[in-house]
């Protein structure tokens, strides 16, 4: 089996014409295997991931779902959250295109506990899901509904496994909390370090990654972050472990018009199709 070896100071971008992607840690080195194209075009897009990934992308919990707040039950157990990322001395991030959505890696002990979680998680990056519509970008759906953007913080099971890689594979492996965006007449300056970033990655073939100024991960939450919601998923792309503790907060974080313009129109493609797509299989939660 041909593979690839990817290190912590070299990436590998691939564009979204050409669909092709490679799963990576975001720490240490790695030996991975090549995997199959997708991308977000009609060849290679969520419908046709079952097909292209037929042991993974085609089980029962699968993500994202469409949510119906009336349908769901309180749980007690669910409580806030408790962040440990102050941030740390050396904690540093670093923005880059990897070929299919802006991502932030994060350098340092960033960790996150409580929120209904049975242990604790290592925060390894967040990024973006938006979509060619400005009203159609995020992936999970509130009744049947889309926010023009979505973003992902991305952790992973600090106790149990020794990486994200090997937490990926593990049913209480990952844990990623979703927060949905409305577009605001002010900007907010939480993302204007990222926004000045985007001309400098927006073509992911140029290899660059770009230091960011660091802020406390709580800051990116929206108001009243301890309402949300909790179901257990997968990833959004392949290879869609259902390895997901999903949260998806209720209330909706800002952006203004100018800085999700700034997203759309910079040279980076979108990362969703215009509308969510329900796969087949699933009922939509």
């Amino acid at each position: 089996m041909d593979v690839k070896i990817i290190f912590l100071t070299i990436h590998v971008f691939i564009t979204c014409i050409n669909g092709q992607s490679y799963m990576y840690d975001v720490y240490e080195g790695a030996v991975i295997p090549a995997v199959t194209h997708w991308g977000y075009g009609d060849y290679n897009g969520p419908e046709e991931w079952p097909e292209l990934f037929p042991n993974k992308c085609a089980g029962k919990y699968q993500s994202p779902v469409n949510i119906r707040p009336r349908k769901t039950k309180f749980k007690p157990n669910l409580s806030k959250f408790i962040f440990y990322d102050p941030p740390y001395w050396g904690a540093r991030y670093f923005a880059h295109n990897n070929g299919h959505t802006i991502q932030v890696n994060t350098w340092g002990l960033h960790l996150l506990a409580n929120g209904g979680l049975n242990h604790t998680y290592r925060i390894a990056q967040f990024h973006f899901h938006w979509g060619d519509e400005n009203d159609q970008g995020a992936e999970h759906t509130v009744n049947e509904k889309a926010a023009p953007m979505e973003m992902h913080i991305v952790s992973w099971n600090h106790e149990k496994y020794e990486s994200i890689k090997d937490a990926a594979k593990a049913p209480d492996g990952l844990a990623v909390l979703g927060i949905l965006f409305k577009i605001s007449h002010r900007d907010n300056p939480l993302f204007e370090p990222l926004i000045h970033a985007i001309p400098s990655i927006r073509d992911p073939d140029w290899n660059n990654q770009v230091e960011i100024a660091v802020v406390p991960i709580r800051n990116y939450l929206p108001h009243s972050p301890e309402k949300y919601f909790r179901y257990r998923g997968s990833l959004t792309t392949p290879r869609c472990y259902e390895s997901v503790t999903w949260t998806v907060f209720r209330e909706k974080q800002n952006i203004s018009k100018r800085q999700e313009a700034s997203v759309h129109y910079q040279g980076v493609a979108g990362t969703v199709p215009a509308s969510p797509i329900a796969l087949p299989w699933q009922k939509r939660r």
